[in-house]
This record gives C-alpha cells, sequence and structure tokens, in this order.
C-alpha cells in the first residue's frame, strides 16, 4: 500500500512539474498571445467492419488561456454528421489552484444542433457546442472527443489550427496490416512536419508531429480558402483484404469513378412524358443543338430555383429530372440531373459532371480522392466544343462558365464505366471588358461630367446581380457606388440603366455628375489629375505582413477614357509622359494625347492570373509601385496671352 501511494505520488508531482514548465515554456516561446495550444492531436484508427473499410478519429485538445480577457475564449463546438458520428465527448476547464496545481470543471451546458449554413438550405450537419466554466487567465481547456467515420472514402485533411500558435501537435494514423494507404504533405515546404512510422505485428503506425508553430496571418478578404497555403496532411486508403481477397478501395481515379458513378445508376433510367412535353414545348422552332441547349440551359436557370440539401446520401446522390421539374427547385446535383436530362430528351448527348470550385486546391489527376470535388454540374459537346452547364447560377451565360469553376478539372461520366477529365478554361480577361467613356469640363468650383461605361462578361454578371432585388433608393446607392470616381465628393445627377444583352450579361450605364474641389486653379494656371479612376490603385503588398496568396476572381480588361474638355483661352502647357508596364500577371497602360480642344487620358489596365503567390509578390509590387507613382501626375492648362 506505502509503494502504490509513493508510485501516485510521485506521478501527480511529475505532472504537476510538467504543467509548471510548461506554463514557463509557453509564456517565453509565445510572448504577449492570449491564448496557445498545449497540445492539439487527432489519432485515426482504421479498421475493417461489415467489409468495408472504416475509420475512427480521436481528438485532443488543450487550449491555455494567457491573456486576461480568458472568456471569449468559452465557446467551443463539434460538427458531427451522420457519416462523421460523435461517439463521445469530454471537455473541462483546469483551473489554477494555488502553486502549480490545477483542479477540474466540467461543462454542464453542452447542446446538439442542426448546424445553420449561410450557403446550405438543409444538411444533416449538426454542432454540439458548450462553453467552458470558471475561465481564468492560465487556465486550460481540455476537450477529448471522438468521431466514427462510417464511410472511409470521405476521411479528411488533418491540418493544425490556425489563429492560434500551437505548442504540441501530432497526427497519428493506425493501419492494421489488412489495409494500405498512400499519404500526402501539402504545403509544407520548410518541413513544419516531423515524419516517423513504427510496423509492428498487425499495424503500422504513422505519425506526423508539429512543435511550437505560430499562425500565418490570413486575415485579408481576397485571399483563397486555407487549404491553398496551410500545411495539412491527407491520408487516404488504396486497398484492403476483404472477404473476397484484395479489394481496391481508393487507388486509382478508377475506383473515385466507380464510388461517383455508382449514386448515378438509378438515375433517369426511364424518360417522364411530363419532363419530355416541358423539353418539346422549350425548343419548339430552335433548329440547330446550339440554339437547343441553350434555351434549355436558360429555362432551368429561369425556373429552377437553386436550394442546398446535404444529407447523408442525399448530399451525394441526384434526384429524378422530372421531380426536380414538378417542384421547382434543387441543389446542384439536382440542377446537373435536370440539365442532362432535358439535353438527352431534345437529342443532345449530355453528361453528368463531377467538379471541384475554387475553394478547393485540388486535381483529380494528383488526388483521385472525394475532397477534390464540391460541386456538380452538367457538360455537352457540340460541333466538338465541350461546354459546362451550371445551373446553379441564374446569370451564368451559355458556354461561359461561372467564375467559381475556372481552370477546374472536371469528372464527366461518359457512361457507367468510362469517363473524361478535362480542366475549365480561364475566361480571357477581353471577355470581361469594362469600357468606360467620360467628359468633364471645369467649374467654377469643380468639375462637371457625363460618364458612359458598359460592362461584359463577369463584370456585367456583377451588375446584374447586384441590381437585383433593389428598390429605387438601393438602386441609386449602388450606381453612385459603382459610378463614383476622383473624390469623395463625388455627386451623382440623373442616370439611366441600359440591360443592352441580358442574355449575355451586357449592361450599360450612364450618368451625370458633379465634383466639386476637384481641380486646381493658381493663378492663371489649371492643375488637374486625368486619372479620374484608378484600376489598380492600393494593391501594392505588404510583403512584411502578408504570406499568403492574392486570389483574383476573374481575370478582367478595363479601358478607361477620361476626356477634358480645354478651356476657352487655355492651352495644354504640361502633358504626363506615356506610360506602360506589362508581365506575365498584369499590364497596365496610361497615355495622353491632345486633340480637337480636349485632352484625352486613356488608362488600360488587364490582370492576367487567377492567383498571385507569394513567390511572385516582388514583381507584383514593381509594377504596382510604378503604376501608383504615375497615379500621382496631373495635367496643366496655362491661360493664353493674347
Amino acid at each position: 500500500m506505502y509503494k502504490k501511494l509513493s508510485v501516485l505520488f510521485i506521478l501527480v508531482l511529475l505532472q504537476q512539474t510538467v504543467m509548471a514548465q510548461t506554463l514557463e515554456e509557453v509564456k517565453k516561446a509565445f510572448p504577449g498571445e492570449q491564448a496557445v495550444y498545449l497540445n492539439y492531436g487527432e489519432e485515426l484508427d482504421l479498421s475493417i467492419k461489415n467489409d468495408t473499410p472504416v475509420a475512427e478519429g480521436h481528438h485532443n485538445v488543450e487550449l491555455m488561456l494567457l491573456g486576461e480577457n480568458a472568456s471569449s475564449y468559452s465557446r467551443y463546438q463539434v460538427y458531427h454528421s451522420g457519416y462523421n458520428e460523435l461517439t463521445n465527448l469530454e471537455a473541462y476547464t483546469k483551473i489554477p489552484d494555488g502553486a502549480d496545481r490545477y483542479k477540474k470543471a466540467k461543462i454542464t451546458n453542452q447542446q446538439t444542433k442542426v448546424s445553420n449554413s449561410a450557403n446550405v438550405f438543409y444538411d444533416d450537419v449538426k454542432v454540439t457546442s458548450f462553453d467552458f466554466p470558471s475561465l481564468t487567465q492560465n487556465s486550460v481547456e481540455h476537450i477529448d472527443y471522438s468521431l466514427y467515420h462510417k464511410d472511409a472514402h470521405l476521411l479528411t485533411p488533418f491540418f493544425y489550427p490556425g489563429r492560434i500558435p500551437l505548442m504540441n501537435g501530432s497526427y497519428t494514423v493506425v493501419v492494421p496490416n489488412e489495409i494500405s494507404i498512400k499519404y500526402v504533405v501539402k504545403n509544407d515546404p520548410k518541413g513544419l512536419f516531423q515524419f516517423s512510422m513504427e510496423k509492428k505485428r498487425k499495424e503500422t503506425i504513422y505519425k506526423w508531429t508539429l512543435k511550437n508553430i505560430k499562425p500565418i496571418d490570413d486575415d485579408f478578404a481576397d485571399a483563397p480558402d486555407n487549404n491553398y497555403y496551410e500545411p495539412n496532411v491527407i491520408i487516404y486508403i488504396t486497398s484492403y483484404q476483404g472477404k473476397n481477397g484484395q479489394q481496391n478501395f481508393l487507388s486509382s481515379l478508377d475506383d473515385l469513378y466507380k464510388w461517383d458513378v455508382d449514386f448515378l445508376k438509378e438515375l433517369n433510367i426511364t424518360q417522364e412524358q411530363s419532363l419530355k412535353k416541358v423539353v418539346d414545348s422549350i425548343i419548339v422552332g430552335k433548329t440547330t443543338e446550339t440554339e437547343k441547349a441553350k434555351s434549355i440551359y436558360v429555362w432551368v436557370q429561369q425556373h429552377i430555383r437553386y436550394v442546398a440539401f446535404e444529407n447523408g446520401l442525399e448530399g451525394f446522390r441526384p434526384r429524378q429530372a422530372a421531380e426536380v421539374c414538378n417542384k421547382r427547385y434543387g441543389d446542384c446535383k439536382d440542377m446537373s440531373s435536370i440539365i442532362t436530362q432535358m439535353l438527352r430528351i431534345a437529342g443532345i448527348k449530355a453528361y453528368y459532371t463531377w467538379i471541384g470550385t475554387r475553394s478547393l486546391p485540388y486535381d483529380y489527376t494528383d488526388l483521385p480522392l472525394p475532397i477534390v470535388d464540391n460541386h456538380m454540374i452538367s457538360t455537352t459537346n457540340i460541333d466538338g466544343k465541350w461546354i459546362f452547364l451550371d445551373g446553379t447560377d441564374p446569370h451564368a451565360v451559355f458556354g461561359m462558365p461561372p467564375s467559381g469553376i475556372q481552370s477546374k478539372e472536371a469528372l464527366i461520366a461518359i457512361n457507367e464505366k468510362e469517363y473524361k477529365v478535362l480542366r475549365v478554361p480561364i475566361i480571357a480577361a477581353i471577355d470581361n471588358r469594362m469600357i468606360d467613356t467620360t467628359i468633364i469640363s471645369f467649374t467654377d468650383n469643380g468639375i462637371k461630367g457625363h460618364e458612359n461605361v458598359t460592362y461584359y462578361g463577369y463584370q456585367g454578371e456583377d451588375v446584374y446581380n447586384e441590381l437585383l432585388y433593389r428598390d429605387d433608393k438601393e438602386t441609386r446607392d449602388f450606381v453612385k457606388t459603382r459610378m463614383g470616381k476622383a473624390s469623395n465628393k463625388f455627386i451623382l445627377g440623373d442616370y439611366i440603366i441600359t440591360r443592352s444583352k441580358p442574355e449575355e450579361n451586357v449592361i450599360n450605364i450612364s450618368a451625370n455628375f458633379d465634383i466639386p474641389g476637384y481641380g486646381k486653379k493658381v493663378g492663371d494656371e489649371y492643375y488637374i489629375n486625368l486619372n479620374l479612376e484608378k484600376i489598380f490603385e492600393k494593391q501594392v503588398i505588404d510583403t512584411t505582413k502578408r504570406k499568403v496568396p492574392l486570389e483574383i476572381e476573374y481575370n478582367y480588361l478595363m479601358n478607361e477614357y477620361h476626356i477634358l474638355e480645354i478651356p476657352k483661352g487655355y492651352t495644354v502647357s504640361y502633358l504626363p509622359k506615356d506610360f506602360s508596364f506589362d508581365t506575365e500577371l498584369a499590364s497596365i497602360k496610361i497615355t495622353y494625347k491632345v486633340a480637337n480642344g480636349k485632352v484625352i487620358a486613356e488608362q488600360e489596365g488587364q490582370t492576367k492570373k487567377l492567383m498571385i503567390y507569394p513567390a511572385d509578390f516582388d514583381k507584383w509590387n514593381k509594377q504596382m509601385n510604378a503604376v501608383q507613382l504615375q497615379y500621382k501626375e496631373s495635367v496643366v492648362l496655362t491661360k493664353t496671352t493674347n
């Protein structure tokens, strides 16, 4: 009995010593931080159940609160679903209790509710939330929970937690001999993950550890999703030993396609007469496949409302096209179903297609995994040209895919066994053009003018979307914001919106305006900066702070023509030099000329990449710094002497 008590006393003493050392180490390693993860770990145990691989993830988190505002970290949430079942949860606060001692205060307010997502009308994702009690400076939040993954196709990558520094992190994967895996480490050029592997008699243990990691500052509105830059580990099962011998699981894209296409095997097998009548009415009088396909696509955009549903297998299985047509709503898979089936009824070859949006950085050809895609569309081939049709975007132009799937690989279901992988093109900047012609003249206290702006492509789509559901006042507020230039004193006058070609997202706004106080008259001279709208203003990247990429929604071309009427009795005494810069990232050109009693300043700016990576920041900044200087140039007009 004495020996047992001695051992217990030693263990408690060791634990207290470790806690004391940890507290000292934490404050030294992360001075000034409000909170630090002492431990952030997951152990993923793979196994075979009912002749198929499953997994259980055991999560352990300890967060130490160092700042005085400890209560701001009180809320914790665990997400789970029908596929990822929460099997147990234990959480408590470790409260400082004298020198190097802690006492536990367990949570008491645990609640589980359906998760509310701004982009999803309904899904089966649930969130279990709770508050840690009795939080004080130097207290520790402790969480243990397990998730049972019923379908091992759907394993998610392991990320170290961002935003908060990490002292010790680990990802352990326990793999029985009956299962074979592969793994990929992403976004870790500095080798933050330390890897080890231990082979035992019945299993192999893979482990990745992290130590003393400071988070990346990613608080930038134009940054891509964190999986583009945060270190992560992806593991996936390639094969396993089943009852009938060795079985492939996700060993290749063939396996992924086999899993995907299984969700389509009962889809639209029969042709519903009610749907055929709708198709016949849509394509009446249309003679070419292009005309028929376009009319069907536009009809779906106008008549089927996009509503996101994710509920177990319903998150993967499209609904019957006739059902979607009758209900007049559906999610992305349902849109794929109805567009594909309607095109087929019209005699046009069409295919169900899986694709990832640009929030995901993965390709099928690199990773044959379900994490590559989060979306479904329809694809057709007319006159040898592949056309990607996304019914979830009501303003997407036929033949021009939504900006959110540009450059992504599409997995096209040709038939039950055959598929094709194609990359969605990046729409050229000239197809997303804005042309602004503005004529201005001096007034007694500033300038007045008239601007005429036409938007095309994605730029036009942006304007159409912004004008939806606005009343007169809200529309005027938008026009003022969109057309405003030169100064915050911009006063919007009368304006006209002309929806030139809605089916192609071409739209025009013309407006009169006044800008008091703009331009200067000093003695017999006028000074005016004709860069009334600076295309690349404030685009210099602060490389001391920013370490994450800059994402551009789409490439665009902008042409600005600012035309100044020269006042009677004045002549141009100074005209800025022409300026141009052109790289593979972007181009800018500013020119000036005098003609027919006017000064014409032309500015043309174009982007060429959808993502600017840190390796290109210096090149980007060299161009942007140069143009910022050019934006300060002014035209000088001098009174003539007669």
